[in-house]
């Protein structure tokens, strides 16, 4: 008797604990592939920046980042969800403006780059540029029920999840001599 009384809290405790597992290992993964793709564009030789006048950006960083996902395993990523030309979530930002505050998509890689004038990246190191890369992912929920609890998650025609975001600034290097 006391046992079936027990279970369910035991039950709820060890779906806790394996949830914030799997919420910790995907934020961890994300955390690293956001300052790989930094590191990344902070230091390409060839201009990876926007395009002021038309504002179009090249899609290297998000190519990256698809890799990285890929590579690293991240849980809940398929292949190619971070996709220039198919993704919905990769926004254009003009150079030398922030991030907005709330990432426009569950899913997604936003990049900004920011300098004060002149060539980017930068020829020299007297000049100071800066990538900004912002990674939001959904972190799968595994248990039945628990998103339907308040503040713990959503559910969409997709699935159940928890949206998970990172952001890595670098300091852009200038290309070698």
């Amino acid at each position: 008797m006391e046992f079936a009384l027990i279970l369910p809290i035991l039950l709820i405790l060890v779906g806790g604990i394996i949830q914030y597992g799997v919420i910790f290992a995907t934020k961890h993964s994300l955390t690293q592939i956001g300052r790989d793709v930094g590191r990344w564009a902070a230091t390409q030789g060839v201009s990876p920046c926007h395009n002021a006048t038309t504002l179009s950006p090249d899609p290297e960083p998000v190519t990256e980042a698809d890799a990285l996902a890929q590579q690293s395993g991240l849980m809940g990523y398929t292949a190619g969800t971070w996709n220039a030309s198919n993704f919905v979530g990769y926004p254009t930002y003009a150079d030398n403006t922030s991030l907005p505050a709330v990432p426009p998509s569950t899913e997604g890689v936003e990049v900004i780059w920011s300098y004060p004038t002149g060539a980017c990246p930068p020829l020299d190191s007297s000049t100071t540029a800066f990538v900004t890369i912002r990674l939001t992912h959904r972190a799968p929920v595994l248990l039945p029920g628990f998103p339907y609890l308040p503040g713990l998650g959503t559910c969409d025609a997709s699935g159940c999840y928890f949206a998970i975001t990172t952001t890595a600034e670098f300091r852009m290097e200038p290309p070698p001599p």
